[in-house]
């Protein structure tokens, strides 16, 4: 008993919570649904705080899509036009769904969603409302008045201040990259013209390209916040030289940025701009199967050296006694060699033997010049071979995926030059002294490129152009005319600068100048050769503007698909925003953002609506470089609709979301 008692005292009765026999299971019994159902109200909460945040983002991006068609409201079509284009957005980004254009916006809409924009023209802002019902991820009873309520984003609220759009200025620099070729003399309404029709004045697509860019300078010149470049192009970019022609007047220069492949890649481009390479002589002997490898140099110097020389040297008289003499030429007493000599320019070689051993002309001219054959054996004997297949490609009409440039599809490493655009872009960019004369191959095997300035300067015209050979009466009139002498470097590559007028500068020389364009096009060379003007720009967002009539050259359009293939369009804008080249100091400024515009000078582009109709008016500027987008691609007729255009995309890019506290 005593025993009992003491087992008593020492274990006292426990009372029901601390009971070890089945109180755990009573008390998981109470708990568990309280857990479950916090459980249950996190998840139904991080599911709505989810399509919260799904809805935002959406919202912001639907905004972004209206303020680009930027119609202000004006009318019920234009609201109807404004609240499908952001329920396509809306769709896609939630449920990855696209209408299609047999969709209106009523039937976009979601079941039990709203939708509403507005635009407040004197802020000019756009305000994105949307709500939507979410069914709840887990399940579980409510009485009515609980039922779950629709998750509500709207640009209006607190919460979601930061989709509304307003017009900001963020440092731009704007690039326009402006068609320079021959058909950009056609007339505006002759979509079918594709040649050098000099005699439109006032109405060629060159003529509302200038006045258009000179409205959008005067707006925006005193804007230091904007800055614009030139990029003129035909088949390469004319660039200003700081040289001047030996008759006193201006050089010009004519550059391309491609990686070419091996054998190309250690060509000296700047030497042979000026050189005469008998490409004739060599097709016969090939014809003749004398030769059978252009690129071997046992096919020209064991037997055939003084032909080499002679060329090359005999073009430079001419090219003295043709153009340079007469333009230093004022006293009519005097031969032009007279002047010449006079100058220092030429003299007479009076060994005739040693003449006829070095197979060199009676008359050396231009021996001063670095670049003269004389100085540069070395280089001959390297690429005399791979320059006359060069011609071959450029010239021959025996490739039809080639053109008049000597970066072409024979010669162009395209994956290359994409992977290297900003590591490699210093070494990539060619440029080569282009010889002031009309374009004959005696004195340019690349006299295809950069035609443009050589026309604004009169030594190319209409009469020229058609010609089969630049005779006598040619030179005679480029000599009276002091053409060589007075020679100006226009049209020319203007980039960026530092300078606080640089606008106003840029606006100056633009109207001061003689636009008169000539030669083929290349855009997908000027897209290319752009790059690094944009990578020196100190802008924060970076916008490219192509225009042109879009019609490359045959050939050139080869390689243009080749490189829009290749995705050339996503590594520029993703290059110019890369923080990793930024950092290796390829880019002067990380850019936030950077876009590439295509508007094409022709009405067959407008009332386009179809991905077909785009895709066979702009071809794959449409389907690769803009990825389907056609907001990137606009169409002009004139001077006014050109203007309008220019100022849509400034509009578009020069806005921001505003945040809570703005």
């Amino acid at each position: 008993m005593n025993n009992n008692n003491l087992l008593k005292q020492n274990n006292p009765k426990l009372s029901f919570m601390k009971c070890t026999s089945g109180a755990v299971a009573l008390t998981m019994a109470i708990m568990l649904p309280a857990i479950f159902t916090c459980l249950a109200f996190s998840i139904n909460q991080a599911y709505t705080m989810r399509n919260r945040a799904k809805l935002s983002e959406a919202t912001n991006e639907a905004s972004l899509a209206v303020i680009a068609i930027d119609n202000k409201n004006i009318d019920d079509d234009a609201k109807k036009e404004n609240r499908k284009i952001a329920l396509n957005y809306i769709n896609y980004f939630i449920t990855k769904k696209i209408g299609d254009e047999s969709q209106t916006d009523a039937n976009l809409l979601e079941s039990t969603a709203e939708i509403n924009v507005d635009y407040d023209e004197d802020r000019k802002e756009y305000y994105i409302a949307y709500n939507q019902q979410f069914d709840e991820l887990t399940k579980y009873e409510y009485s009515d008045a609980q039922k779950p309520q629709s998750v509500v984003v709207n640009s209006k609220t607190e919460s979601y201040g930061n989709t509304r759009k307003y017009q900001n200025r963020d440092s731009i620099d704007f690039a326009f990259i402006s068609d320079f070729s021959a058909s950009s003399t056609c007339q505006y309404s002759d979509v079918n013209c594709n040649e050098y029709s000099p005699d439109n004045y006032a109405q060629r697509r060159l003529d509302y390209m200038k006045e258009a860019i000179v409205d959008i300078l005067k707006e925006y010149e005193k804007y230091s916040e904007y800055q614009f470049a030139l990029v003129p192009y035909d088949i390469g970019v004319p660039v200003e030289s700081e040289t001047k022609n030996e008759a006193g007047g201006k050089n010009y220069n004519c550059s391309v940025m491609y990686k070419m492949n091996r054998i190309y890649d250690s060509v000296n481009y700047n030497f042979w701009a000026n050189k005469n390479i008998a490409y004739t002589k060599w097709k016969k002997l090939k014809n003749d199967g004398v030769i059978t490898d252009y690129t071997k140099s046992t096919n020209y110097f064991p037997d055939h050296r003084k032909l080499v020389n002679y060329y090359m040297d005999n073009s430079y008289y001419r090219y003295y006694s043709n153009l340079i003499g007469p333009a230093l030429n004022s006293d009519p007493n005097k031969s032009n060699m007279d002047v010449l000599i006079g100058e220092g320019l030429c003299y007479e070689r009076k060994d005739r033997w040693d003449r006829l051993e070095k197979g060199q002309a009676q008359w050396a001219c231009g021996t001063n010049r670095d670049d003269h054959p004389e100085k540069n054996k070395g280089e001959i004997d390297r690429n005399y071979g791979n320059l006359v297949q060069l011609f071959d490609y450029m010239f021959s009409g025996d490739y039809k995926d080639v053109h008049y440039s000597f970066a072409n599809t024979k010669t162009v490493d395209v994956a290359g030059t994409i992977n290297t655009l900003f590591s490699e872009m210093k070494n990539n960019i060619i440029t080569f002294e282009r010889p002031i004369s009309p374009v004959v191959a005696e004195f340019s095997p690349f006299m295809g490129m950069c035609q443009a300035p050589l026309y604004s300067n009169n030594l190319m015209d209409k009469e020229i152009a058609a010609a089969k050979k630049v005779t006598d009466a040619t030179y005679t009139k480029i000599g009276k005319g002091k053409y060589v002498a007075n020679f100006e470097s226009t049209p020319h590559l203007i980039p960026f600068s530092d300078k606080v007028d640089h606008n106003r500068d840029l606006l100056d020389n633009i109207q001061k100048t003689n636009w008169m364009p000539g030669g083929g096009t290349d855009t997908i060379t000027a897209l290319i050769r752009t790059v690094p003007v944009m990578a020196k720009g100190n802008g924060n967002n970076k916008v490219m503007i192509i225009i042109s009539d879009g019609k490359d050259d045959a050939g050139a359009d080869v390689l243009r698909d080749n490189f829009l293939d290749e995705g050339v369009c996503q590594a520029i804008t993703g290059g110019l925003r890369s923080k990793e080249n930024f950092d290796n100091g390829y880019l002067t400024k990380l850019a936030k953002s950077a876009i590439i515009y295509y508007i094409k000078l022709t009405p067959n582009a407008s009332n386009l609506t179809t991905d077909a109709q785009y895709e066979a008016e702009y071809g794959k500027w449409f389907t690769k470089c803009m990825n389907g987008n056609s907001m990137f691609l606009m169409e002009a007729r004139d001077r006014k609709s050109l203007t309008d255009v220019i100022h849509k995309i400034i509009d578009l890019e020069t806005g921001k979301f505003i945040k809570k506290p703005e």
